[in-house]
């Protein structure tokens, strides 16, 4: 029986506004972007992040990122071109680096999250998430002006899909934490 996600779909749209969520930004003040810059609005309520976050069979509680696989649970697609996740790709420790999190310009690292760092802080209503990506020139070219399409398909879950359109507003940007 399928089910329906409608519902998700505009929820998505909300919190990923589609000319407002996505940019490319230089991080080190040479001029040229070097990272992917995601802006996640809450549009839910006030929420107090707990400890341990937990989601279905997900948790964070025993997590161990040397041993997770996203690759696992699904795939990612950019454009309907797939987006390789699998670990044995990876250095962990490395990809950790190429993540940063901002809440109220406040920094936090992978290990920041899974330590429980965020636990207690508020994201009120209307906050923004800025989740700030290091990219290699050659994945960031794959940002170009126009419409764009992220897709996450799973077996797990329904297919999760959000478009974004970047143009010269949300191109090239210098980086701000706020």
């Amino acid at each position: 029986m399928p089910i329906d996600i409608s519902a998700l779909k505009v929820f998505f749209k909300k919190i990923f506004p589609p000319k407002k969520s996505i940019y490319t930004v230089d991080t080190n003040d040479d001029g040229k972007a070097d990272s992917l810059l995601i802006k996640v609005l809450n549009l839910i309520m006030p929420i107090f992040v707990p400890k341990h976050i937990e989601l279905g069979g997900f948790s964070t509680k025993n997590f161990d990122i040397n041993n997770f696989d996203l690759s696992d649970y699904g795939k990612m697609y950019l454009d309907d071109f797939p987006i390789n996740v699998s670990k044995k790709d990876f250095d962990v420790e490395k990809l950790k680096g190429h993540f940063r999190f901002f809440l109220k310009a406040e920094e936090f690292t992978v290990d920041d999250l899974l330590d429980g760092k965020l636990a207690g802080k508020m994201i009120a209503l209307g906050d923004t998430i800025s989740i700030l990506i290091k990219i290699d020139e050659e994945g960031l070219e794959k940002f170009s002006e126009g419409k764009h399409t992220f897709k996450f398909k799973s077996e797990i879950i329904p297919t999760l899909e959000f478009n974004f359109e970047l143009g010269p507003e949300n191109l090239n940007q210098k980086f701000d934490p706020k």
